[in-house]
């Protein structure tokens, strides 16, 4: 009796495991890093491209559009002297950046030929020192100050599909944060983007950022602490 308990303690011994499965593998994308072109803020900078991090991680979409299609949100602003933001794809489908514009108050500057895959993030710099390398990342695009100061105290953030500033119709996503009425939140109210009330900020709060797709809403976004 006792041997026949021994040989069942071996054998659910051999049998067990720690309870966890791995992860499948996935192929990692392509890390490329724009240079700014000291250019005017109508022209594409010229891009370089640098090796890719040995670790890349994604966001995995929540919400996806009805038809196969990319769909480019805003995800978090940095402020200050490192100011940067982040662009995911939240879509079901890749789609490149060519075409697509941000603005601040009356600056634009045009992204570079950059294409996301479904959940994967570019981080476009806005700041006079290069952007940070981040793990993570499809593309890293340094833009510097194109679209002037990104400040912590008072801001909205603007992604365009076309040319046609003024038109509701090419806003794709936006935010604003501190005071209200800037340049294009009534733009954004029209076209559905946002409801008017800007993201609360605090003193030295280092960013903003959200998880929603769509965020249309000052409630869609959280103040990041810490630096």
């Amino acid at each position: 009796m006792r041997r026949a308990a021994l040989i069942s303690l071996l054998i659910l011994a051999s049998c067990s495991g720690d309870g966890q499965t791995s992860a499948p593998s996935s192929t990692q994308p392509v890390l490329t890093t724009i240079a700014a072109a000291g250019t005017p803020a109508t022209t594409v900078p010229a891009p370089t491209t640098t090796a890719a991090p040995s670790t890349t991680t994604t966001t995995t979409p929540t919400t996806l559009p009805a038809n196969a299609a990319p769909a480019f949100a805003l995800s978090q602003v940095v402020f200050g002297d490192s100011s940067f933001v982040i662009i995911t794809n939240w879509g079901n489908d890749g789609g490149s950046l060519a075409g697509f514009w941000l603005s601040q108050g009356g600056a634009f500057q045009a992204l570079p030929d950059v294409t996301l895959r479904p959940g994967e993030q570019a981080l476009i710099g806005l700041a006079a020192e290069p952007p940070p390398d981040l793990a993570g990342l499809a593309a890293i695009i340094d833009l510097g100050r194109s679209i002037g100061t990104v400040a912590p105290d008072s801001g909205e953030i603007a992604l365009h599909n076309s040319t046609a500033f003024d038109d509701a119709a090419s806003l794709v996503a936006y935010v604003e944060w501190g005071e209200t009425n800037q340049a294009r939140s009534e733009l954004a109210m029209a076209a559905g983007l946002w409801d008017g009330i800007p993201v609360a900020v605090f003193d030295d709060a280092p960013s903003i950022s959200t998880g929603i797709y769509p965020a249309i809403s000052s409630l869609d976004w959280s103040v990041d602490i810490g630096g």
